[in-house]
């Protein structure tokens, strides 16, 4: 009866070892795939221009604002009741008004942010699918999902060196 157990359990940790043999098991950084690719590059350079053109309409309104309540400082004590009055309901409006402008702002350039990583996303999904298909992977992780890895192959070289030479292409 032990005999059998310790022939059962043999063969059953032979055919496990020999199955892990036979998976090949690879993960990938897609941040450095997004930083180091030329793709990548470029759409973030475009993304910054944008940022650094909203940020400069901002602080163009900022510095408007920062003027005409300044005057309202110094001149509002001579001013007019009225006048008063109406510099300040300007500037609270103005004030509103680039509130809504910088809330705008942030969510057109999330959007834009999305968008552009969406394009890059879908290419790199497919050379990942292509490289597993092409060297044997039976799994790719995503780098940001692994805990604990001794046995997976870093594939993110290949994934850039692939997509670069296709954007050259």
């Amino acid at each position: 009866m032990k005999y059998w157990l310790v022939v059962v359990t043999l063969a059953l940790s032979v055919s496990f070892a020999s199955a892990q043999e036979r998976m090949k098991i690879g993960y990938i950084d897609v941040q450095r795939v997004i930083a180091e690719s030329q793709s990548g590059k470029r759409a973030k350079e475009r993304f910054q221009v944008q940022v650094k053109k909203a940020e400069a309409d901002v602080q163009k309104e900022r510095q408007d604002l920062e003027r005409l309540k300044s005057d309202l400082d110094k001149k509002g004590p001579l001013l007019k009741e009225e006048e008063r009055r109406s510099m300040e309901a300007d500037l609270q409006k103005r004030s509103v008004i680039l509130q809504r402008t910088m809330n705008d702002y942030q969510q057109d350039l999330r959007q834009k942010e999305s968008e552009i990583m969406s394009d890059i996303l879908k290419e790199v999904e497919q050379i990942v699918n292509e490289v597993g298909k092409a060297e044997k992977f039976t799994l790719i992780f995503e780098r940001s999902q692994i805990i604990y890895s001794d046995q997976g192959i870093d594939i993110t070289s290949k994934v850039i060196e692939t997509y670069n030479s296709r954007v050259k292409k």
